[in-house]
């Protein structure tokens, strides 16, 4: 059986294999692995690639603040949420802990020129820092009424 951190990596990197968007495999194997809703999903995420088709920010990390937000907010959710906001920003700073920057552009530079390498390690490890900073978080996914009885059970 796979860790959760070694199973969100595997789905986010199929999800890339299969043609999917570094943004909507980040999104979608995090949200999955929460047992969360996933309808809408993949097209939500689907302008966010290739750092939005203009090389700025990455793919990968929008799709972590995809996943953070749908799985942190409930259906009332206006305006700004101080949790979301904040690991929101600790994604954003772990990101740039690992990778070193967040412009897509950039990271084609700093990395393999070859995208497939590239874009699917990047975004690996961003689905399962993701997942961290949502498990550090999961009594508020639970407030939020997402179905989380896969966690729950691992307490």
């Amino acid at each position: 059986m796979l860790s959760l951190d070694e199973e969100v990596r595997r789905r986010a990197e199929k999800y890339f294999n299969d043609g999917y968007n570094c943004a909507q495999a980040v999104a979608m194997s995090n949200i999955e692995v929460f047992n969360g809703r996933t309808e809408g999903i993949i097209q939500l995420a689907a302008g966010f690639g290739h750092g939005m088709n203009s090389g700025c920010a990455c793919g990968a990390i929008s799709g972590g603040v995809l996943a953070i937000g749908f799985l942190l907010s409930g259906p009332g959710i206006k305006g700004f949420d101080r949790t979301i906001t904040e690991v929101t920003a600790e994604l954003h700073r772990r990101f740039i802990d690992e990778f070193g920057l967040t412009c897509c552009k950039g990271l084609r530079k700093k990395f393999s020129p070859l995208k497939n390498a590239r874009c699917k390690k990047i975004t690996g490890n961003t689905a399962a820092i993701t997942l961290e900073l949502l498990l550090s978080r999961k009594a508020s996914i639970n407030d939020a009424g997402h179905c989380t009885y896969a966690l729950n059970d691992m307490d």
